[in-house]
């Protein structure tokens, strides 16, 4: 039956971590009431059923498969194995902060336009293309920046993947560059509300793209596109602007502007509000 399934195709995704406590402590799930999923005994709730599932990255379906048929294709496909990897440990323990970073994040998902002010352009504002997407049970992130216009630039296209999650106040994005992998970044994003405008904005730290790697810190603004639309059309529209060019409006051309108040004491962050 579907029950004495589940209870053995997950004593088989168990087998692949280092103990049924640890593997307790990630899900954040009670030791007692795991050993009765175990035994058959009882059923996970709705949401211990997608930790269980996003943890291995297996869907719902498959881990109530007939077991045999569910050892066949683990046999093929193994489960998740972040304690096999320090950053997805590290990762994991970041997202336990808020356990509801997941569903904080679902109304996120989509493309953006993001902008902000590089150093090594003065004047010049970078338009980029950003898509947030959801992959086995956590936010990533893939973003290009297009310099086709720069000439006497052997790359002309970045590309950067990352994570992103939700504090429950804050959105963090961590994020590398593909290729070198010098230029990585940490942005902190204002959460934009449902009822009023969607545009989000914030602070990004990082590692620039100039031969002299500066450490820089940028006001960011994120423009969201929706969740489908034509990336060619999309890619093309991106890359560098003058900040006087029609094509940049006057809030984001203000919002992405790398000045404090004079009663300022550090480098802080804007709402979109303020715009």
């Amino acid at each position: 039956m579907a029950a004495n399934n589940f209870s053995e195709n997950l004593r088989l995704l168990c087998s692949y971590s280092r103990s049924i406590s640890d593997l307790c402590e990630r899900l954040s799930i009670n030791r007692q009431q795991f050993h009765r999923y175990l035994n058959g005994q009882s059923r996970p709730s709705h949401r211990n059923m997608l930790k269980i599932c996003d943890h291995f990255g297996v869907e719902e379906h498959e881990i109530l498969m007939d077991a045999r048929d569910f050892r066949q294709l683990i046999a093929v496909r193994r489960p998740l194995e972040h304690e096999a990897d320090p950053f997805g440990e590290y990762i994991a323990k970041l997202y336990r902060i808020n356990p509801d970073s997941l569903s904080e994040m679902l109304p996120f998902i989509g493309y953006y336009h993001c902008y902000y002010r590089p150093i090594e352009f003065p004047g010049k504002i970078q338009r980029s293309l950003m898509k947030v997407y959801r992959d086995r049970g956590y936010i990533y992130i893939k973003n290009v920046e297009n310099y086709a216009s720069v000439k006497h630039r052997s790359r002309r296209t970045l590309k950067y993947t990352g994570i992103a999650f939700h504090t429950g106040e804050r959105i963090f994005v961590h994020e590398r560059e593909m290729n070198a992998g010098q230029m990585i970044w940490t942005t902190i994003l204002y959460p934009a509300q449902r009822d009023q405008t969607s545009v989000l904005t914030g602070l990004s730290l990082g590692i620039s793209s100039a031969a002299t790697r500066d450490i820089a810190c940028y006001h960011v603004v994120w423009e969201p596109l929706g969740q489908t639309i034509d990336l060619r059309q999309a890619l093309k529209a991106s890359g560098l602007f003058n900040e006087d060019d029609p094509a940049i409006s006057d809030e984001i051309r203000e919002a992405t502007l790398n000045v404090s108040r004079a009663d300022s004491h550090g480098f802080v962050g804007r709402p979109w509000s303020h715009f």
